[in-house]
């Protein structure tokens, strides 16, 4: 059953930070944006809870689509039906350990083991959505920020889900 642009967004939202929650590695903060996010907060919650991060979610493109495959197609006359898929990006961000104030790289464990959250956000993010109950989505994509900075790694997954769009009202 497919819902508007912004069920649908909550909902993946949802979706995903569930899932980090229930492996013990919630987020400070999840929340929709338009465009790109600004990080405010990638490190440990301000509420002592002992999560980390944030996780947002942005709208990217609306297109007439596949019923089965939700690849675009080129629809003569959209305003006489057909399913159309919604594209959005979701962006985890998580503290990554960085040169300290005296100039010391990271510790090589430090290193290991944000590299194996990142692996578990990974694997869990995609999880997460495939299972997704109550949407017809496809997950393009997910990969991650080869140059973290600013203390910030970022993991950023492309979705892809059939969405309803409401007929404009007659008169």
């Amino acid at each position: 059953m497919a819902n508007g642009p912004q069920e649908t967004a909550v909902r993946l939202l949802e979706c995903v930070s569930d899932g980090l929650s229930s492996i013990g590695n919630p987020v400070c903060k999840g929340y929709q944006t338009v465009g790109v996010p600004v990080i405010a907060q990638c490190c440990e919650c301000d509420d002592g809870l002992g999560g980390n991060g944030e996780l947002s979610i942005h709208f990217r493109r609306l297109f007439d689509a596949d019923a089965s495959s939700l690849i675009e197609v080129q629809r003569v006359r959209p305003c006489k039906g057909g399913s159309v898929a919604a594209q959005y990006r979701m962006v985890l961000a998580r503290c990554y350990p960085t040169i300290d104030e005296q100039g010391y790289p990271p510790d090589p464990d430090d290193l290991i083991e944000a590299a194996d959250e990142q692996l578990r956000d990974i694997e869990l993010i995609w999880q997460s959505l495939a299972c997704c109950s109550g949407m017809d989505l496809r997950v393009d994509d997910v990969s991650a920020d080869l140059s973290p900075q600013g203390g910030c790694s970022f993991v950023f997954a492309d979705i892809t889900v059939a969405v309803t769009i409401p007929q404009l009202p007659s008169g």
